[in-house]
C-alpha cells in the first residue's frame, strides 16, 4: 500500500466521531519541553468561551478532561512548590481531542492535538514512521515546540542537542507533498524570564535563524510559518543550566528555575494563540480552496472543511478571531508569508 493510500485509511480509521468533521493538528518537539503544560493551559483558559470576541467554546472530550484536569493541579503545586522537575515527560505519543461548537449548540468540529516524541521522526519501526507522516499529511496545523533556555543560553550549544532541529528540518523537507499549503507555528516554550526582562523580540528572532533552512523551504512550498511564543507557567522562570547528574534525558545540560514573584503563582499567558492561529487559517483555508485545482492532498482538506458550507454562522465567528490573533508584538512574527492566510 502507498503512502497516499495509507493516508486515505488514516483519515477513515482515526477521524473520530464519523458525524462531526476532525482538524487534526500535529505536535513536534522534545520532550519535557511544556507541550502537554500548553494543552492543559488552552483548556482551562477556554472553558466559557475562547475569548470575549467570540461565541466558540473549545471542551476537552470526555477522555481528556480527568488528566487535563490532573495536570493542571500539577502545574499548580509545582509553581508554588517553585520546582518544576518533577512534572512527566513522556517519550510516546500523546493524543489530546476537543470539541469547538458555538454557546447553546452542538459542536461544530472536533480538534486532535497529537504529540509526537522526536525520536518517531527517525524510528526504525516504519509503521511510527508511516503513522506520524499519515497525521502530519491530513493535519491542518504543524506546531514546532522549542526550548527557550537551550536555543537562547551558553550562545545556544546546547540547542540543537536538546531541540532536535536538523532532524525535525530534514523530516519536514523529505516529506515535502505532505507539508505544502500548511500553517507551521514555532512556539518556543519556557519564555517567562525572556518577556520579564524585555528580550521576548530576541527570542523570536533566534528561532526564525535557527530555523532558517527550514524557512527557505517553506518559501519554496506555499507553507506559512509564524513564531508564537508561550508563557508556560509564568510564576517561575529560567535561572541556569546545571549538569546533569540524573542518569536520565539525553542531554548534558539541565535548566534550574527560580520564582518570579514572593508569592508566584500558575499564570500562562499566550497560550490560546494557536488555536486563534488556528481557525483563523482554516477560515481562510475554505476561501483560498475554492478558487485552486484540486490535487491528492487538496481533496483531502476539501472533505475537512465541507462542514463549513453548511455552518455560515461558525464560520463567521472563526473569522472574527482574526482580530485577537497577536502579530508583530510581543514576540509573534512572521517567518514566511503564503496565499492562504491573511492577518491583520
Amino acid at each position: 500500500m502507498s503512502l497516499l493510500d495509507n493516508v486515505k485509511d488514516f483519515i477513515v480509521k482515526k477521524s473520530g466521531n464519523r458525524s462531526v468533521p476532525t482538524l487534526n493538528v500535529c505536535m513536534m518537539g522534545p520532550r519535557a519541553v511544556g507541550k502537554t503544560t500548553v494543552m492543559t493551559s488552552i483548556f482551562h483558559e477556554s472553558q466559557s468561551s475562547i475569548c470575549n470576541g467570540s461565541s466558540i467554546y473549545l471542551r476537552a472530550c470526555d477522555s481528556n478532561t480527568s488528566s487535563l484536569n490532573d495536570y493542571y493541579l500539577r502545574l499548580v503545586d509545582a509553581v508554588e512548590k517553585q520546582d518544576a522537575s518533577n512534572l512527566p515527560a513522556s517519550n510516546t505519543v500523546s493524543e489530546f481531542l476537543f470539541g469547538l461548537g458555538l454557546a447553546g449548540r452542538n459542536e461544530s468540529v472536533r480538534l486532535k492535538i497529537r504529540d509526537f516524541p522526536g525520536e518517531y521522526l527517525t524510528s526504525p519501526r516504519k509503521e511510527d514512521r508511516d503513522d506520524v507522516y499519515n497525521f502530519m499529511a491530513a493535519a491542518t496545523v504543524i506546531l514546532i515546540a522549542v526550548d527557550t533556555p537551550f536555543l537562547m543560553e551558553e550562545g545556544g550549544r546546547y540547542n540543537e542537542e536538546k531541540n532536535k532541529m536538523a532532524i525535525v528540518t530534514h523530516y519536514l523537507k523529505d516529506n515535502a507533498e505532505a507539508v505544502r499549503d500548511k500553517l507551521v507555528l514555532f512556539v518556543p516554550l519556557k519564555c517567562e524570564r525572556y518577556f520579564h526582562d524585555g528580550r521576548i523580540e530576541e527570542v523570536s528572532k533566534k528561532t526564525r535563524d535557527a530555523y532558517a533552512e527550514l524557512a527557505r523551504f517553506f518559501s519554496d512550498n506555499n507553507i506559512a510559518s509564524f513564531v508564537t511564543p508561550i508563557i508556560t507557567l509564568g510564576g517561575i522562570e529560567f535561572d541556569h543550566m546545571t549538569d546533569n547528574t540524573s542518569g536520565t534525558g539525553d542531554t548534558a545540560k539541565v535548566a534550574v528555575y527560580r520564582p518570579w514573584a514572593k508569592c508566584p503563582q500558575y499564570k500562562p499567558l499566550f497560550c490560546p494563540q494557536p488555536l486563534y492561529y488556528l481557525l483563523t487559517y482554516v477560515a481562510n483555508y475554505y476561501e483560498w480552496q475554492k478558487k485552486q485545482k484540486k490535487g491528492f492532498f487538496d481533496s483531502i482538506m476539501d472533505s475537512l472543511f465541507s462542514f463549513l458550507k453548511d455552518d455560515s454562522a461558525f464560520l463567521e465567528e472563526m473569522r472574527k478571531l482574526t482580530r485577537f490573533v497577536i502579530y508583530n508584538q510581543n514576540g509573534f512574527i512572521a517567518v514566511t508569508t503564503n496565499s492562504i492566510l491573511k492577518i491583520n
